[in-house]
């Protein structure tokens, strides 16, 4: 099954001081609504449980599928850890094979100009303060489709 990805950050994405943002929550389910993505999440929070958990309820509540998985800490920068996770994907962990269609990041942290090359058509800032708008949904559903 070809799938398409994106890897998720939460603070300045989802998380606005503090809290997830329901406004934001409903933005990213329109994506993956609308481009049938499945979510790894490359955030810090993917290093503790608890907050794993915090955002599986979220998604729950909101229709959302559940964490795909989340990136490793290999390599220097969020996008050297985005494509180990890549490379290293073992789709025979799940229930069907997957093949990597298309896939993005979503971050406040702007992983482009880190990595124009490798992140040329597979980015899409947010801001600290507004996180998923309206705006990086319609680049965001441009990019997956």
């Amino acid at each position: 099954m070809a799938l398409n990805i994106i890897f998720l950050d939460i603070d300045g994405v989802l998380c606005l001081g503090r809290k997830m943002d329901k406004n934001c929550l409903q933005h990213l389910k329109t994506i993956t609504d609308i481009t049938s993505a499945r979510i790894v999440l490359s955030s810090s929070w993917r290093f503790f449980p608890k907050s794993r958990a915090q955002i599986e309820a979220s998604f729950k509540e909101i229709g959302i599928n559940s964490l795909l998985g989340w990136t490793g800490s290999q390599g220097k920068t969020r996008v050297d850890e985005i494509y180990s996770w890549m490379k290293n994907f073992d789709n025979k962990t799940i229930e069907e094979d997957i093949i990597i269609n298309k896939w993005i990041a979503i971050d406040d942290m702007d992983l482009y100009t880190l990595d124009k090359t490798r992140m040329q058509d597979h980015f899409v800032l947010t801001t600290l303060i507004q996180g998923i708008t309206e705006e990086t949904v319609k680049e965001a559903i441009r990019l997956l489709s």
